[in-house]
């Protein structure tokens, strides 16, 4: 089995790094595997989908939009992990607790598209 190796920062854990080892059958969409990146997320704007302090898995090679796809997106200094909603061409929460979380394509930048999450680590 061929597995990836990628390291994320844990804030809530004195910034350590920390190593994450998966299968790479576990990505279901195609990726490029020199451009995954790690992210331990903060928050609780996309639960139920992605918990607060879950691990997620990027690509940043992927930019391209597509519908209800989950992104992460650069928006005034900050990183946010949001869904895209095609009809509205805004990036959204999906706990509807963060519903004034709304942002507009071209007010962010693309970072890119999330492959995989993991909880509980």
């Amino acid at each position: 089995m061929e597995n990836i190796n990628l390291e994320y920062t844990d804030i809530f854990d004195d910034n350590k790094v920390k190593k994450l080892s998966f299968s790479k059958h576990l990505i279901t969409k195609e990726f490029k595997e020199e451009s995954l990146f790690a992210l331990l997320v903060d928050g609780e704007s996309m639960q139920p989908v992605i918990n607060d302090r879950a691990v997620i898995v990027a690509d940043i090679s992927q930019k391209e939009l597509v519908k209800d796809a989950i992104y992460i997106v650069y928006h005034e200094n900050k990183m946010w992990v949001k869904k895209y909603n095609i009809n509205s061409n805004t990036f959204i929460s999906i706990n509807p607790d963060f519903s004034h979380l709304v942002y507009k394509k071209e007010n962010t930048h693309i970072v890119g598209r999330v492959l995989l999450t993991f909880t509980n680590l």
